[in-house]
């Protein structure tokens, strides 16, 4: 019979294994075509370069840290404060091993912590916040986004990779196998709508498959708070 910490040690090796291998290829199958952490970052700065020399940059629902860990290694962001945030310990500290491993511990943190929640820690005036792969799996979308709102600066971006129905995939199948999966499917402008309705801009989107790129604005730095 394993252990406890046998069954810790394999999850942890899951977890990893999760997002090296199985969340790529996820990616690549709706997506259509390679989808690593490189090519997300790509297809979402493509839409919006941002701020010239962003100071602090989040990364929410950052699992085992593979988008910020992506960003500090970009030589834009080497000034950058990069905080991620997750609810999994687990993901958590292996962001941090990997970090410490990629010689950018220094420039970036990692905490647990559910964004649906105040977060205690967190100032807030981010410059670009991230939310890769994580909002299609949070409880309350909607909540998310007004959380990303909160915390966003006056001018600042938010980055979204996040999965959208394609009339091209089987529904029958994919749908389900979604939702099994607890993911969550937009629908329509069901996700500009989200925005919308929690401070948000739609500034730009395009799309690979089911899987959907966007940036946001707020809507109190575009003039556009009361509509």
């Amino acid at each position: 019979m394993k252990s406890i910490a046998q069954i810790v040690q394999n999850n942890c090796r899951l977890l990893a294994a999760h997002v090296d291998k199985v969340q790529p290829r996820f990616l690549s199958r709706y997506a259509r075509e390679p989808m690593d952490a490189a090519a997300v970052y790509r297809k979402l700065r493509a839409l919006d370069p941002g701020p010239d020399a962003p100071v602090r940059v989040l990364d929410l629902g950052c699992g085992t840290g593979w988008l910020a860990r992506t960003l500090a290694a970009e030589s834009r962001y080497r000034r950058a404060n990069i905080v991620g945030y997750d609810l999994s310990p687990n993901a958590i500290r292996i962001a941090r091993e990997r970090a410490a491993a990629d010689g950018i511990g220094a420039r970036t943190e990692f905490h647990v912590a559910d964004i649906l929640t105040p977060l205690a820690e967190e100032p807030g005036g981010a410059c670009e916040i991230w939310v890769c792969g994580a909002l299609h799996q949070m409880k309350d979308a909607g909540a998310a986004l007004g959380r990303v709102s909160g915390l966003l600066a006056d001018g600042g971006i938010a980055y979204v990779q996040t999965l959208v129905e394609d009339p091209d995939v089987n529904e029958r199948v994919d749908m389900a196998v979604m939702a099994k999966m607890g993911h969550r499917v937009f629908r329509g402008s069901e996700l500009e709508d989200l925005a919308e309705a929690n401070g948000l801009k739609l500034d730009g989107a395009s799309r690979a498959g089911m899987v959907y790129f966007c940036t946001l604005a707020k809507k109190s730095a575009i003039g556009e708070a009361g509509k």
